[in-house]
């Protein structure tokens, strides 16, 4: 008879070959083919859509967590350590390819690849260290190695694309960036900012101080990171966190925000204030699909400014329709607009801690009609065990959780929520957070949890709230 470990293993291996059944009938139905590792990554590839159906997204779930828990359960638990230990080697490195325009390189290429004493002519790096580079990135199924010293994009690596020949990049560095979906910017950001911050991460644990996070001390400031990155010498580093954060919508299905809050049931003329918006393009994607809807986007002066720039050349005609305001206003002064039907707070929750959250929604509430609606856009984190029923009552509270013997979120499927969370704390101490958690800090802020819209191909979920 089987011992306990192999009986798991066998019903993760079920697991994994049921989800590929659920997979190969989802593509055959779509008459299209399942897209290779070794192939380039093309958003506009039909075959990408299918990934988006839900019964498809809980197969790929599937397939990451149980691969992954069968490699945990077999590894030898010292190399499992050591190596997690040392992942830090991987984002050095894909902050390395990225800013040498390796990638771009190698599109130009193409699929025969190219050896790497081309590859770094162009930035004139050491070819030997670039190729292990790229071969601990190989190894981890980040581009290939086509024959020795060869290497060439896959599925992964392309992602990374800038979209511009790669001569323009070198020619004009400080723009690489500039006219890109931002995901290149996000794992500049992580693999930077991010990383170094992290490293600060035990310290501060150790011996914690008022006011002084990981990102302080990673970066010898006093400074908050927003107000850091203000700073003229680090314009850069500010354009880039920009892109990035625009960067976090190129993963999600570009109507995701449509399944969730019902925006259509807001009356004509409904005010909707984008709080910390940004340049407000969340709120313009919504606004230019129900044009009846006036806008105000707020956020600190700079950002507002950026905010006029982009409506002015996507959406002039709200601009014109004198439909849309811009205010700069910081969150923790009192909230000028006074009679918002929503009040729309995207990735604005996780930067800040419980206290700090609090007063901004103590804000929000003391400005706040009967009838309006505070609707929090973020990732809900899900516990890694069986959850309690604090919430349970909560429409929409309820979503699915992994088949045993999976973790109940997902594990590794489901990890970059979790790396997050400790990227807003490392940043800003901030924090990702559960439902529960949710509705205690909107509770400290006069709102009531009433209903949660977890949206259809987004990692997002819309967290809804009334005045308490």
């Amino acid at each position: 008879m089987d011992s306990t470990g192999l009986q798991t293993l066998r019903r993760l291996a079920t697991i994994i070959n049921e989800s590929l059944d659920t997979m190969e009938t989802a593509y055959s139905r779509a008459g299209q083919a399942l897209p290779t590792l070794d192939a380039p990554f093309d958003p506009k590839n039909p075959a990408e859509a299918v990934r988006q159906e839900p019964a498809v997204a809980t197969a790929i779930l599937n397939i990451m967590a149980a691969s992954s828990q069968m490699s945990a359960t077999v590894c030898s638990p010292a190399a499992a350590v050591l190596n997690a230990s040392q992942a830090f080697h991987v984002s050095s490195c894909l902050r390395a390819v990225s800013e040498l325009n390796v990638v771009e390189i190698l599109r130009e290429g193409g699929p025969q690849g190219r050896h790497v004493n081309e590859i770094a002519a162009a930035s004139k790096a050491d070819p030997a260290l670039l190729a292990r580079i790229l071969r601990l990135l190989a190894t981890h199924h980040i581009f290939s190695e086509v024959t020795p010293n060869v290497f060439a994009n896959n599925r992964i690596s392309s992602a990374l694309d800038k979209g511009k020949p790669s001569s323009v990049l070198f020619e004009k560095p400080k723009e690489r960036l500039l006219g890109t979906s931002g995901i290149t910017a996000l794992v500049e950001f992580f693999s930077e900012d991010i990383f170094k911050s992290s490293a600060w991460l035990t310290d501060t644990i150790l011996e914690p101080k008022e006011g002084v996070l990981p990102y302080n001390k990673a970066f010898d400031t006093d400074q908050p990171l927003y107000y850091y990155m203000q700073r003229p010498e680090n314009a850069y580093r500010l354009q880039r966190f920009g892109l990035g954060m625009q960067g976090t919508a190129a993963t999600e299905a570009p109507d995701a925000i449509f399944t969730g809050f019902d925006w259509n049931a807001l009356p004509a003329g409904g005010v909707l204030v984008d709080v910390g918006g940004g340049n407000g393009y969340t709120a313009m994607t919504i606004a230019q699909k129900y044009p009846k809807l006036r806008v105000v986007v707020q956020d600190l002066e700079h950002a507002v400014e950026g905010a006029k720039d982009l409506w002015k050349e996507s959406f002039p005609s709200h601009i014109e329709s004198k439909m849309v305001e811009f205010q700069a206003f910081d969150f923790f002064n009192p909230q000028p607009v006074k009679k918002a039907d929503v009040f729309m707070l995207r990735y604005i929750a996780h930067n800040w801690s419980d206290a700090a959250l609090a007063k901004i929604l103590q804000n929000l509430r003391d400005a706040a009609q009967p009838t309006t609606q505070l609707v929090i856009i973020e990732k809900i984190l899900s516990f890694a065990a069986v959850p309690g029923a604090e919430v349970a009552n909560t429409p929409g509270a309820q979503r699915p959780s992994a088949p045993a013997p999976l973790l109940p979120n997902w594990g590794i499927g489901t990890a970059e929520f979790y790396y997050y969370d400790m990227a807003v704390h490392t940043m800003l101490g901030g924090s990702e957070r559960t439902l529960s958690g949710f509705s205690n800090v909107l509770g400290k802020g006069n709102w009531k949890l009433v209903r949660v819209h977890h949206c259809t191909g987004s990692q997002l979920s819309h967290i809804v709230a009334v005045p308490a």
